[in-house]
């Protein structure tokens, strides 16, 4: 009768957490819905209206990081709040910084909307992880993380595809506002999570030693990071002056990869583990620097069109992009060896630790395409990369576990 009573116990918690599960899909993908609108017009809005400068993107991404390098400090002062209203006010932050884009006419209100904005995202992307590996069974941890953020994906592409499809016949500001009315529908939703999601006894900060692969990991992630997702765009809009319907479409492109990809992904994370995928996924992305940096000589090297280097500018982006999905891998590797109690403080301190480079590497970035050129850059980048494979190569972590239904 005991074990009959907690069967039916058990049956009650999967199915909160499977409905939980879904609504917290739901408001992801309308976050993704309306920030993927804002993120097919951001590139072109600054360059075309705001006319920014190779040092003011430097500024702007410094300015969009610095959030994400405290996001330790705002999560250990509200490590009391439950995730779902956490997460709830951290959208709405974000849907108020995005939609204030409608009103920015120059760089200094850029930089000031672009810091709300930030807060929001960062503040929610340990929550994000928490909430689904919290839902999640012991046995698919990598599958529902996989999940959540291909569910992002579907909505990223549709608001891609919006862009792409209609463009310029609405304007810039139009834009803005829609994508922050749909992200504040995400916050929403949220709300209707239950309470009791995640441990309610967290301590307010983590830094333990066997976190330290992980802390470095996320260091040279965020440096990597922003050197393809910060100047590769620009690149290309600045230098090669690809129109807003291209880079919709290369956005709608990656969105589609990530459709695919990060379900798949997660999958092959819960049964061969994280060591393999990032040792594969390193070392294809030292080649993908390597060729950023040097492909704009090919007309002279080779003797090929120079119309050939912008389609292969563009394909390298998307492999980027690609083998981005790994980085799931870091998530998943650090839940495997923390205590429940230390999940959600030690993801906040891995989103800090991929920050303190993030803020670093646009300023460092845009004084070295000023001073030198772009290919610079993504050299550094490479050497990072270098560095992420060698760290990489250490991980040590259990045997995967056989997969479930």
């Amino acid at each position: 009768m005991r074990d009959e009573r907690s069967g039916i116990r058990d049956g009650k918690r999967d199915l909160r957490a499977s409905r939980d599960l879904k609504r917290l899909w739901g408001a992801v993908f309308f976050l993704f819905l309306g920030f993927g609108m804002y993120s097919a017009c951001a590139a072109n809005f600054a360059t075309e209206i705001i006319r920014i400068r190779p040092m003011g993107i430097g500024y702007l991404e410094a300015v969009r990081e610095v959030p994400g390098f405290l996001c330790v400090f705002v999560a250990a002062l509200t490590m009391r709040i439950v995730e779902p209203i956490l997460g709830s006010l951290a959208l709405s932050f974000l849907a108020g910084g995005v939609g204030a884009y409608a009103t920015v006419h120059g760089v200094p209100s850029l930089l000031v909307w672009s810091f709300v904005w930030s807060v929001g995202l960062h503040t929610w992307m340990p929550i994000s992880s928490s909430l689904t590996l919290n839902l999640a069974g012991e046995r698919d941890k990598g599958k529902r993380m996989g999940q959540t953020a291909g569910f992002g994906s579907v909505g990223s592409v549709l608001g891609l595809l919006s862009v792409a499809c209609i463009a310029h016949r609405l304007s810039y500001p139009t834009w803005f506002v829609l994508a922050a009315v749909l992200i504040a529908v995400g916050a929403v939703m949220l709300l209707t999570l239950r309470r009791d999601i995640g441990h309610m006894d967290k301590p307010r900060m983590v830094w333990k030693p066997k976190f330290r692969r992980y802390y470095l990991l996320s260091l040279l992630e965020g440096g990597r990071k922003q050197v393809f997702f910060t100047f590769a765009p620009f690149t290309l809009t600045k230098i090669y002056h690809a129109p807003l319907r291209l880079m919709a479409a290369l956005f709608v492109i990656n969105g589609i990869v990530n459709i695919i990809g990060f379900p798949f992904v997660g999958r092959l994370i819960d049964r061969i583990r994280e060591r393999r995928i990032l040792l594969v996924s390193y070392s294809c992305l030292i080649l993908v620097f390597a060729l950023y940096g040097t492909v704009h000589r090919a007309p002279e090297v080779f003797g090929v069109s120079v119309r050939c280097v912008l389609p292969a500018l563009c394909a390298l982006y998307c492999l980027d992009n690609l083998l981005y999905l790994s980085t799931t891998c870091l998530t998943t590797y650090v839940q495997r060896i923390a205590e429940p109690e230390d999940l959600m403080p030690t993801l906040s301190m891995g989103v800090t630790m991929n920050h303190v480079a993030a803020v670093l590497v646009p300023l460092i970035g845009g004084f070295l395409w000023s001073r030198y050129s772009y290919p610079v850059m993504f050299f550094a980048g490479g050497v990072v990369v270098i560095m992420s494979l060698v760290v990489a190569a250490g991980m040590r972590v259990g045997k995967p576990a056989e997969s479930s239904a």
